[in-house]
């Protein structure tokens, strides 16, 4: 089994303080990152100290395919780390703690958000990054399929992918993958989707797909709907070995 965390904004905490930010990304798309969705730096360095200190081993997706479609073990302790969207602030303040830890994660990367041109960090924004910013950390993140235009909601229960046709779904999917390096794998935007997304990716042969829904991945958990833990600022230790699966 492994648990797998999805991280959005690391930022330091006088920059969380002044309160939620809109985004800003290459399609024109506007929306605003919720509270829950950033982590302070210092955290962010805690929660994996913890897990590098406490032994944990921190999978690939190969191996993580490996698991489900090869029937391979991975060791007991073992986690996933992912981001997603592709905020400057990975680049930023993410990405350094990771490389110089040694830890390897996953982006899962809305294509349209992506911008063409290098931009200056902006802490007013929640701005998405370069396509060149993105190559330069490629040595940390893998890249995988996040869609192209359809990371857009209606409130907070409707996302694009539920209500466009399933041919401009696969459109979409297709022309994110031009641009990821994992073709066969998704992350649910905003965590939101309905059966008949499964049974698209399903049909097009995608491996993984991950929700945002918390808990613990298993051999019997569904490879397309796989769980996410949301890491919430501050949680304390003890919750987050719960979220590990660890015992009391």
């Amino acid at each position: 089994m492994f648990t797998t965390l999805v991280f959005h904004e690391i930022r330091p905490k006088n920059e969380i303080s002044s309160g939620a930010r809109p985004i800003l990304v290459a399609d024109g798309y506007h929306d605003s990152l919720p509270m829950p969705l950033y982590n302070s730096l210092d955290f962010f360095c805690e929660l994996l100290s913890y897990l590098k200190d406490a032994g944990y081993y921190f999978l690939s997706l190969d191996e993580v395919k490996e698991f489900y479609y090869e029937n391979k073990d991975i060791p007991a302790k073992s986690v996933l780390i992912t981001f997603d969207d592709c905020y400057q602030s990975q680049k930023k303040y993410a990405y350094p703690v990771l490389k110089e830890m040694g830890i390897k994660a996953v982006s899962f990367e809305p294509t349209g958000w992506v911008f063409e041109e290098e931009q200056s960090y902006k802490e007013a924004f929640s701005q998405v990054l370069s396509f060149k910013e993105l190559e330069e950390m490629a040595d940390v993140f893998t890249y995988a399929n996040h869609t192209h235009h359809f990371h857009q909601r209606e409130g907070i229960e409707k996302s694009r992918i539920m209500w466009e046709s399933e041919a401009l779904f696969i459109q979409d999917l297709d022309e994110c993958n031009l641009q990821v390096e994992e073709k066969d794998i998704f992350a649910y935007p905003f965590g939101l989707y309905h059966q008949d997304n499964v049974q698209t990716l399903s049909n097009l042969n995608f491996k993984l797909a991950f929700t945002t829904e918390p808990g613990i991945n298993t051999r019997i958990t569904p490879p397309l709907e796989l769980h996410r833990n949301i890491v919430m600022e501050g949680l304390p230790i003890d919750k987050f070995k719960e979220m590990l699966g660890e015992q009391k």
